[in-house]
């Protein structure tokens, strides 16, 4: 074998079949080897046995017929002697005959064709004496030594001796012993013959045997190799798109870390997802949906530029991965160039769907960031934008809501509701007529045995994607009516308001688990108010709307909360069963200095109006603000320059020290206890 070759074989590049062929190669030579061994064993032993066979025969037909009891113990005589060596000179079958000897019962050799034992009495051996006695002896290969009874068989080669009992009588005691010895050449020549085609026959069927194990072997092999190659492919790309899939990309990406950074160059994920597809899916069909997903993947596929790794994370998102981009603006351009090429619509059927995507963006900026961190990252940064509706965010950790801080705060969150860490703090309203404060917004904190005081923003976004939200909730609005019957024990008669989350609002039972709270604190109902945000209202419109409906029902009112940011018609606003309107800060801080600002208030005071809404306003810090407020007619105001939120023993305190005419002097910021507009 040339080297070359043998290395093929040998060296690391060897198949698995080859491993096999040469693993089984040994046990199949081994098996040969033992079973020809084993045949050749039973061969010789076969023609022991024949010789044996034949030496008796000898005796019986041969010999025995011209002896008698009388001859056996007396001795032959010449003429005796003389009739016996011709008998076995004329008989074919001594041909292979070596030596003969015929024993009586004394020990004594009548005869042999060595004339010169005849008459001799020598030592018996225990063959000869289990011939004596009657006892078969078993055919036996023997080499003749020098000195002894076979002295002059000595010169024949290898012997096979046999002792035939002499009988003259069915019963007693043998009369005498044939000794007789045959050349063992003719066997050794035909166990040679037999041993050759043995190993012939034996070499043939294991050769075919290997052969056929060799070919199944490699048959499954094969089988093996193109289902390995398929489990790859089901393993790392996507079925309905042929994309990469989650765990090739994070592959990818690793491997893109792992190359030294450059200055100017980083590495880029983006994840990717297409807006409104769960509308696609349910309104045309999963198999509508497949085929947009599909679409989806090869424009992307298409249009991105060379080197860039398209992947379908799952679902209707996708990642894209550019090794070596100019930072921040190269990854920005990148995910101009997917919403360009999504901007065609997709006909599927005869329908034109137009398609958009909201992209999350993270560059690996600094040594050491892995692969899941990375698109953790980038699907934070997905989420803002889908949540601001921004379309294109890029990661920044001063944004991210996501950490693991907060994640084991949202395990404590059932123990903390059992030990009742939450309490409530409250933030007056004021009534701008006659700057009367006439309710308060319950906002939420939690006094963690740890952490000390938290603010709601640092655990109420992760616990309204569990169920927990709802038990917060009827925790915060028992507690809050509570406070209600105590201040009115102390001569305070105010109105209360509560925040619901966008989950809350996919709660059917939630109208009748308040109107069980009213009853037990024995509250009015038109004393609670529920305040939900415009864009929590439009995740899910229909059923927010039924359950609002119900609450407002009971007689519960019901505020539109950061009004004029989301994304809501005024068709739709109409139809909701609000009782107040709440002007969010980001309009109402600038009425003073910012025109569009002034035109935003007074445009949703007017609309608020003829709808039959009172308007709050919030986040009123300066008495300028609060005077401009006044003036076009806004019913009620909320800020720090009214008060910030405070304890319900501190506020009450204050309330009922002084009466509440006038608004606090002075026109600076306050900066205090909570950010205005904190939600719970």
């Amino acid at each position: 074998m040339k080297p070359a070759r043998a290395r093929h074989w040998f060296g690391q590049r060897m198949t698995l079949t080859r491993q096999v062929a040469l693993l089984s190669l040994i046990p199949v030579v081994a098996l040969g080897f033992i079973l020809t061994r084993v045949l050749e064993r039973q061969i010789v032993n076969s023609s022991i046995h024949d010789a044996s066979q034949s030496a008796r025969l000898i005796a019986q037909i041969g010999i025995q017929p011209r002896l008698s009891p009388q001859v056996m113990r007396a001795g032959l005589n010449a003429r005796g002697v003389a009739e016996l060596d011709e008998q076995l000179r004329a008989r074919s079958a001594t041909r292979d005959l070596a030596r003969i000897k015929i024993w009586n019962d004394r020990r004594a050799v009548i005869y042999s064709d060595d004339h010169s034992l005849i008459g001799r009495t020598l030592p018996a051996s225990d063959e000869l004496e289990n011939a004596l006695a009657g006892r078969p002896n078993d055919a036996a290969v023997v080499d003749p030594k020098p000195h002894s009874e076979t002295a002059g068989e000595v010169g024949l080669g290898r012997l096979v001796e046999v002792y035939v009992p002499l009988r003259f009588k069915r019963t007693g005691t043998p009369a005498g012993a044939f000794e007789i010895y045959l050349s063992y050449r003719p066997i050794a020549a035909a166990v040679a013959g037999d041993k050759r085609t043995i190993a012939l026959v034996v070499a043939i069927g294991l050769a075919l045997l290997w052969a056929i194990l060799f070919r199944i072997v490699a048959r499954a092999s094969r089988r093996l190799t193109r289902q390995s190659r398929e489990n790859y492919k089901l393993a790392r790309f996507d079925r309905l798109t042929g994309l990469p899939n989650r765990t090739l990309f994070h592959e990818r990406v690793s491997t893109a870390l792992a190359r030294p950074p450059t200055p100017d160059q980083a590495v880029a994920v983006l994840v990717i997802d297409v807006d409104g597809f769960k509308q696609v899916n349910n309104t045309l069909g999963d198999q509508t949906g497949d085929t947009v997903l599909r679409e989806v993947g090869r424009r992307l596929r298409r249009d991105l530029p060379d080197g860039v790794l398209l992947s379908r994370l799952g679902a209707d998102e996708y990642a894209a991965l550019s090794p070596c981009t100019n930072g921040e603006p190269g990854a920005l351009g990148l995910a101009r160039a997917v919403q360009e090429c999504l901007e065609a619509p997709i006909e599927v059927d005869g329908i034109a769907l137009n398609v958009e995507a909201s992209i999350g963006i993270a560059t690996a900026g600094e040594p050491g960031v892995g692969s899941y961190p990375l698109l953790q990252r980038a699907g934070s940064a997905l989420t803002r934008a889908r949540a601001h509706r921004t379309r294109v965010e890029v990661y920044s950790p001063v944004k991210d809501s996501f950490d693991p801080e907060r994640l084991m705060l949202l395990g404590q969150v059932r123990a903390a509701l059992a030990r009742e860490e939450f309490e409530l703090h409250y933030q007056p309203k004021m009534e701008l007529k006659d700057r009367r404060i006439f309710g308060v917004e319950a906002l939420l904190r939690w006094r963690h045995p740890d952490h000390g005081l938290l603010m709601p923003l640092s655990f109420v976004p992760l616990v309204e994607q569990t169920a927990l939200i709802g038990p917060l909730t009827d925790r915060v609005v028992d507690l809050a009516l509570g406070q209600l019957v105590s201040w009115r024990r102390d001569g305070l008669e105010l109105e209360m308001s509560v925040n619901l989350s966008a989950r809350n609002l996919l709660e059917p039972d939630l109208p009748h688990r308040v109107r069980a709270m009213l009853r037990k604190h024995q509250v009015a109902p038109g004393r609670l108010t529920l305040e939900v945000t415009e864009s929590d209202t439009m995740s899910e419109p229909e059923r927010a709307a039924q359950v609002l409906q119900a609450m407002r029902s009971t007689g519960v009112r019901v505020s539109i909360d950061d009004f004029g940011t989301g994304n809501a018609s005024i068709a739709y606003l109409a139809r909701l069963p609000a009782t107040e309107v709440k002007i969010d800060k980001s309009f109402v801080t600038g009425i003073c200095e910012d025109a569009r600002a002034d035109a935003i208030t007074r445009s949703t005071i007017d609309l608020s109006r003829r709808l039959g809404l009172r308007v709050v306003a919030e986040g009123v810090e300066t008495q300028a603000v609060l005077e401009r407020l006044s003036e076009v007619g806004c019913d009620s105001a909320q800020g720090f320059l009214i008060s910030t939120p405070l304890p319900a023993d501190e506020l009450a305190e204050r309330l009922l020290a002084k009466p509440q005419r006038k608004a606090p002097a002075g026109g600076g910021r306050k900066r205090a206890v909570s950010v205005s507009g904190a939600r719970r």
